[in-house]
């Protein structure tokens, strides 16, 4: 199981992939992936509604003591922010959102998520080096706890795939999911059976849901420990915030192009902490040369997006959390100085980026408009030395505190 989730969108290359890609970013571009959608922003609209709730008066249902303490103001991060994340990005894919009653099951896929995450292999431990030691320790290896999660995982998706196609009707085609089974009936009617099929399909999916629910919300996780680090950067971003929305109403996207500073200050959490540090590794198609280094036909090319955000003479003080970097002289928000790379480049560009940027923005603002982010008893400041590292970059788990704004 651990080798067959790693056979997906993400690590397939040539037709499959090209295919499988220009047809999922095609018509899930239709439902608002990829690009502004006016309903889609109403629905995390909603989802942010539903997680300030959560944040002020406490869990309501039993799975959601794990997310948050009764009494309110108390919640567990990374995970809390997932399931509200999770339902944006089905909105998308299902037209359909689970009821906060209903996530006990969406929980589950979270942590099975995050486990995978933490304990999956950033090309550099074990199992990439000697893979064959799976056989030998298990455990240790981190084989067992993967294949645990990866099968949680693929069962999810499994379910929800299968439902669609057992109640499939062409002639009431009702969203994402069906548009694929279309396209598969219609490729295994003419004998075409390698590109669109049930397996495919399903790891498709995981690839493109990933992200949703287990990488947006350690991002946002990650520039929350800055702005415990850095509370002035806080009380700035909160200044912006106050200047440009109008009492009574959560930020919108469209509030984005006066919110310079908090834009900036979400970059700089993207650049600082690199959440793929080596990319998705390449493969050269071709004999060719890279500044003096010549690299043969089938090389496996891993770039370092950590070393290049790292790097002092791209950035001069890298290793400080300075959303400046990215205003110009007047203070507005200036792509040419966002020369970043956290969603990597080219034709392997992660596919999630506009998804990605506008969950993190419309979270970051509407969290910063209403709540301060604090110490509470016992509380300690972030020690950024305790984060994990596995397939991506993440932090450990906390209990948050925050407070109303007054």
């Amino acid at each position: 199981m651990y080798e067959f989730m790693y056979k997906r969108i993400f690590f397939r290359e040539g037709p499959v992939w090209k295919e499988q890609r220009r047809f999922i970013l095609r018509y899930l571009r239709d439902f608002g992936f990829g690009r502004r959608f006016a309903e889609l922003e109403l629905v995390i609209q909603e989802e942010i509604t539903d997680l300030l709730d959560l944040i002020r008066n406490g869990p309501r249902y039993p799975h959601e003591h794990e997310l948050s303490r009764p009494g309110g103001y108390r919640v567990c991060v990374p995970n809390v922010w997932s399931p509200f994340t999770y339902n944006a990005f089905f909105h998308i894919m299902m037209n359909e959102r689970r009821p906060r009653s209903e996530q006990a099951e969406v929980l589950q896929l979270i942590k099975m998520g995050m486990q995978f995450q933490r304990k999956g292999d950033d090309y550099g431990k074990m199992l990439s080096i000697m893979p064959w030691i799976r056989h030998v320790f298990p455990s240790w290896s981190a084989y067992d706890v993967l294949t645990t999660a990866n099968k949680f995982i693929f069962e999810f998706f499994e379910k929800i795939i299968d439902h669609h196609i057992d109640t499939y009707d062409e002639n009431s085609e009702r969203n994402f999911i069906d548009l694929y089974i279309k396209q598969m009936k219609m490729d295994h009617e003419q004998g075409q059976t390698d590109v669109y099929y049930r397996t495919q399909f399903i790891l498709a999916l995981v690839d493109f849901a990933f992200p949703a629910f287990t990488a947006i919300g350690v991002q946002f996780t990650f520039l929350i420990q800055y702005l415990l680090l850095y509370p002035d950067v806080l009380k700035r971003i909160q200044s912006e915030i106050d200047e440009v929305v109008d009492d009574g109403r959560l930020p919108t996207l469209e509030d984005r192009k006066h919110l310079h500073y908090t834009e900036a200050a979400i970059r700089e959490g993207l650049r600082i902490e690199t959440l793929v540090p080596s990319d998705v590794p390449h493969r050269a198609l071709e004999d060719t040369e890279l500044l003096g280094y010549k690299i043969p036909k089938h090389t496996i090319v891993i770039p370092s997006l950590y070393a290049y955000h790292a790097d002092e003479r791209v950035w001069g003080d890298p290793t400080k959390f300075r959303p400046e970097r990215f205003l110009d002289e007047n203070g507005k928000l200036s792509l040419k100085k966002d020369v970043s790379l956290p969603f990597g480049a080219g034709k392997r560009l992660c596919a999630g980026e506009t998804f990605a940027r506008n969950m993190l923005f419309l979270l970051t603002t509407a969290m910063c408009q209403n709540f301060n982010f604090i110490l509470g008893p016992g509380d300690a400041l972030p020690d950024l030395t305790k984060n994990n590292n596995g397939l991506i970059i993440t932090p450990y788990d906390f209990w948050l505190q925050l407070e109303e704004r007054k």
